[in-house]
């Protein structure tokens, strides 16, 4: 599962614990001030005034919000004892996200982990589908005066954080049917005229989401509107999630391996594309080499790109050429000598290369001890190759523990040849 951009609602500030006070829901308060908003819509005088429309969009606005008082993600169990009082009942509880202590209070369950508030269970509900009323009463508000349009602006506004809190929170429980449907409800309406403040995140989530819980054509409505405003998701991913959508629901194999390419030529180190692509050609019988020209065409708009030759050594380092997959990998270090990854990669690839004659290797007959140690000293020479460029990898980046231990690995291999071997050896035994 993809981790989701998270909006989370700022935490509310405590003047003091001494201050706090535990919250409490008025039910009937909310429902007396929607049944008269009701009633006033009824009313063919009250009907006609922009005032009746915009009380009622803060009447229901409200009366959704009440029943979950305070809460916001990421609130840690003191602060919710805080303003909330003590729970009823405290719980553990196995659900297919893991394991939750969960505090059970009267409106609602607060699911938490790692001491902060996952999700929660809304138990008491106020307004069926208050967000959408008072969506509908704000439009209605401006449609009959229009100079109320810049004050019901920042009311509509709320709503769409709302929409974006009920899909983060859906999407903590799990329910990502439901948490794609909140989010593409914040897209819609940043979208409103009144807005005219298009919610790219909250289009691409939506997408993202549908894409999950497999509502395809959904799913590509709202990546498409992400993609056209320019939101990519994490390097790229937009173009995965289309390409599934494509692929997997609507058996459209032209679309899915445009998508693919799309992003492979603007995201050319995203590796998940590159591997899809690959899949794609090889499931459909293609020659997988014909994504190196995609790449190679980006490099010419933009020829220093460290990214682009990044991308190319991924390609090559598929399809099994280790060659052009190291020579790749070392202009991406030279164009951006603080790249951890290029130089890292570059080693790597040494160690695969030398890797791959294994099998030819073990397939030598013992009476052959020539041509066993002949081969055997080129698998070692291209281990020693990797060896400067893993110590720059870890000169960029001296606390990752794979680099200290591709290291470690190389210089026991090579201890006894020299005290210098044996002396770095042992530094990096040390560190592990």
């Amino acid at each position: 599962m993809k981790k989701l951009t998270m909006f989370l609602l700022a935490a509310l500030t405590l003047s003091s614990a001494a201050t706090a006070q535990a919250f409490k829901l008025d039910v009937d308060g909310n429902k007396k001030k929607i049944a008269s908003s009701d009633a006033d819509i009824q009313n063919a005088k009250k009907n006609a005034k922009a005032g009746t429309w915009e009380t009622r969009g803060k009447v229901y606005y409200n009366a959704e919000i009440a029943p979950i008082g305070p809460l916001y993600l990421g609130m840690d169990p003191t602060t919710a004892t805080l303003l909330l009082g003590n729970p009823s009942e405290r719980r553990t509880e196995t659900t297919a996200q893991g394991e939750f202590n969960v505090s059970v209070y009267p409106h609602f369950d607060l699911y938490f982990a790692n001491n902060q508030l996952m999700y929660w269970k809304q138990k008491t509900v106020i307004a069926e589908n208050g967000l959408d009323v008072a969506f509908e009463a704000y439009t209605k508000a401006a449609e009959l005066d229009p100079k109320l349009a810049p004050k019901v602006k920042p009311e509509i506004l709320k709503l769409v954080d709302q929409y974006k809190q009920k899909g983060n929170n859906a999407y903590g429980a799990g329910d990502f049917a439901d948490a794609a449907l909140n989010f593409a409800k914040a897209y819609d309406f940043s979208i409103s005229p009144l807005v005219a403040a298009p919610d790219s995140m909250s289009a691409f989530n939506a997408g993202y989401l549908y894409t999950v819980s497999q509502d395809y054509e959904l799913a590509l409505k709202y990546l498409d509107q992400a993609l056209a405003l320019g939101y990519y998701g994490n390097e790229g991913d937009l173009y995965y999630y289309r390409y599934v959508a494509y692929y997997t629901g609507l058996k459209d194999m032209e679309k899915a391996e445009q998508s693919l390419k799309d992003g492979i030529q603007k995201f050319p180190a995203n590796s998940q594309l590159i591997g899809e692509l690959i899949t794609f050609y090889t499931n459909t019988g293609q020659d997988a080499s014909q994504m190196i020209p995609m790449v190679e065409e980006a490099l010419q708009r933009d020829p220093d790109n460290h990214v682009f030759y990044f991308g190319l050594g991924l390609i090559y380092t598929r399809l099994g050429d280790f060659d052009k997959a190291i020579e790749s990998f070392k202009k991406a270090s030279e164009l951006d000598s603080q790249d951890f990854s290029s130089a890292y990669n570059v080693g790597l690839t040494y160690l695969s290369k030398a890797d791959a004659m294994l099998p030819e290797i073990n397939s030598i007959p013992v009476n052959e001890q020539a041509l066993y140690n002949e081969k055997m000293g080129e698998f070692n020479a291209l281990y020693k190759e990797a060896i400067p460029f893993f110590e720059k990898a870890h000169a960029l980046n001296s606390t990752e523990p794979i680099t200290i231990e591709l290291l470690r690995s190389i210089y026991f291999r090579f201890r006894d040849e020299s005290p210098e071997m044996m002396a770095n050896y042992e530094k990096f035994n040390a560190m592990m």
